[in-house]
């Protein structure tokens, strides 16, 4: 078998390479650079990510025509290996999760306004996603089938009712909040996987919710 990468796909496994050598590992050196859970803190992310986004390595899983490069995923592969070499390399890059998943998520099933008003500012780097998943026991953990959490849509939009905890990316996504409904089912749904694999939902209208409409998600 030739593992050999398109000449595409080598130039940027490359790119990434020296530009964790560069930029991203000796970030590791400085326990400042640690913030909550070992997360790198936003006001050393930025200046990272806008060299990423001059130098032309943003968003290697995001189709072309949405902003990103639309890499393959042998390419993707080579590239998140070198990206992880560091604890802080894929989110400098853009690949980390829930973005990278949801993006992927929304290209591919999105409607065009929620492409609009939802995935672009997630693809520039503008706002966090948030993949409301996980659940009390005997809901899901780690397989979305499992959920619980069900979606009833009303006269007014949509009523969501169910118990969510250990939100990846929430407190990211609370500063600039626009929900597009991952991790619900609809009511009456059987709990099977979707069209893309995962059992997720990407569903609604991209309008913000209205105060009453939902119960609280714990």
């Amino acid at each position: 078998m030739d593992f050999t990468l398109p000449p595409d796909c080598e130039a940027y496994r490359a790119a990434v390479a020296e530009f964790v050598d560069r930029e991203v590992l000796p970030l590791e050196e400085n326990p400042a650079n640690f913030a909550d859970h070992g997360n790198i803190p936003l006001e050393v992310l930025k200046p990272i990510r806008e060299r990423v986004k001059a130098l032309g390595l943003w968003a290697p899983n995001v189709p072309k025509e949405l902003g990103g490069l639309g890499l393959p995923f042998v390419g993707l592969a080579a590239a998140y290996e070198e990206m992880n070499r560091s604890v802080f390399g894929p989110l400098c890059f853009h690949g980390a999760a829930p973005d990278d998943g949801n993006m992927r998520l929304v290209a591919q099933v999105g409607t065009a306004a929620q492409k609009d008003w939802w995935l672009k500012p997630v693809i520039a780097g503008e706002m966090r996603s948030a993949f409301v998943m996980t659940e009390p026991h005997p809901g899901s953990g780690s397989d979305p089938t499992m959920m619980l959490t069900r979606a009833t849509r009303t006269n007014s939009g949509w009523r969501i009712q169910g118990r969510k905890w250990f939100i990846t990316g929430a407190e990211g996504a609370g500063g600039a909040w626009r929900p597009l409904r991952v991790g619900v089912r609809r009511a009456g749904d059987p709990g099977r996987e979707r069209a893309d694999g995962s059992g997720r939902r990407a569903e609604g209208d991209p309008d913000p919710p209205r105060p009453g409409t939902a119960d609280p998600l714990h």
